[in-house]
């Protein structure tokens, strides 16, 4: 999930450690863009492994865009996401990824002694994860913009340049599109923020108020 920018560095390279660790017991397979990927197939948890590529993640009961999947990415593994949880990854890009049953992942982590790795790679995802409450609950709709904006110039390119500023907030908050709109007029109008063609190019300053 866009997870790591703020992510201690030995926490993210565990990460990397994991996916590197397993990748033998993986069979990876180049994804179209566009594919939907679920959490769970036939009420079986599922562990998706992300090695290249760009893939979001969405609740797809009313298809908010909780965040983008940083590389490497490895969702499910931590076996937290509940039976009702109806979320999904959808690929951006060609994405190379493995999939796995959570199951055989588990059993693969006992043989191997990765459980380490295991507790370093979650404790990544549960920093970020609530460091992303936080940015979805501040008090003011202009904070909530404020911390997507900063989230959006952070992002790579590839994803960066092909996605409205406006919609990247939209899908990730429930903030009207008129509210979204304005205040990043206002914001593009006082100089703090370049935005061509609805694309977020660059960011001056963001005022904590506005």
């Amino acid at each position: 999930m866009n997870i790591d920018q703020a992510a201690d560095t030995s926490i993210s390279h565990a990460s990397a450690m994991l996916l590197e660790k397993l990748s033998p017991y993986l069979n990876f397979l180049l994804i179209p863009p566009g594919k939907r990927l679920y959490i769970r197939i036939d009420g079986q948890p599922q562990c998706y492994f992300i090695r290249k590529g760009w893939c979001s993640l969405y609740h797809h009961a009313d298809e908010v865009l909780i965040g983008t999947c940083s590389l490497p990415g490895i969702i499910g593994i931590g076996g937290a996401i509940p039976e009702d949880a109806k979320m999904y990854i959808k690929t951006q890009v060609e994405s190379e990824i493995a999939i796995a049953a959570f199951d055989d992942m588990q059993a693969i982590i006992e043989n191997l002694g990765l459980w380490e790795d295991l507790s370093k790679h979650i404790a990544r995802l549960t920093n970020l994860l609530y460091i992303k409450n936080v940015q979805l609950t501040a008090p003011t709709s202009y904070e909530i913009l404020r911390f997507q904006l900063l989230e959006l110039i952070k992002e790579p390119a590839e994803i960066r340049e092909n996605i409205a500023a406006a919609n990247y907030i939209q899908l990730k908050t429930q903030l009207s599109r008129s509210t979204i709109m304005k205040v990043l007029a206002q914001l593009k109008q006082g100089g703090y923020v370049k935005i061509d063609n609805g694309i977020l190019k660059a960011i001056s300053h963001l005022p904590l108020r506005y």
